[in-house]
């Protein structure tokens, strides 16, 4: 699945009374922001894993106000997965988490082509701990701390993928992931 088509997806459902919070890998050109406070992306000096936590702290900022976290999955590991699960669950903080997962730290291979354009790692097409295959199954780790979770590998049923979790946080008030299988870098 392509990144961009996960981010129109993530566009059709994004209204006025949501809230965003981008760690990486939403295309935000896809989506129409019309809110001031609707939309947080990294700040220049950010590393990865504020994300779970930022996301958190806008439903808790905004309880009435649907938060959607749009995760790489190493903004996602680095975020502490599953202290951020166990915290939505006992403090009844419920918000989307939807993983772009394409099993690299894309993020580090770009940085490495861009400082090294010639270097050894280019050439090669081998960039130490870059690579995150096999990727874990991030839907069970939301799965034990009681989210909707689900894997989510044919982009058509993306769609109701995230129709299914947005009732899941609006309606049932539980947190919900979905870990979107994206295409490898």
């Amino acid at each position: 699945m392509d990144m961009a088509w996960v981010s129109r997806c993530l566009a059709e459902v994004i209204d006025d009374e949501t809230i965003v919070v981008n760690e990486y890998d939403l295309d935000a050109t896809q989506a129409c922001f019309r809110r001031p406070g609707s939309f947080f992306g990294p700040p220049p000096a950010a590393a990865l894993g504020w994300g779970l936590g930022a996301a958190m702290g806008a439903k808790l900022a905004a309880p009435e106000k649907t938060v959607i976290a749009a995760l790489g999955d190493g903004a996602y590991i680095f975020g502490a997965p599953t202290a951020a699960h166990f915290t939505s669950r006992a403090f009844e903080i419920p918000f989307l988490s939807v993983i772009f997962n394409n099993q690299a730290w894309n993020a580090v291979k770009r940085a490495t082509s861009d400082v090294h354009p010639d270097g050894w790692a280019v050439r090669t097409k081998n960039m130490p701990m870059s690579d995150l295959a096999p990727s874990p199954a991030f839907e069970l780790v939301a799965q034990s701390c009681g989210a909707h979770a689900e894997r989510v590998e044919d982009p058509a049923a993306l769609p109701d993928a995230l129709r299914r979790a947005l009732t899941a946080v609006r309606e049932e008030r539980r947190q919900a992931l979905l870990n979107v299988i994206c295409k490898k870098p």
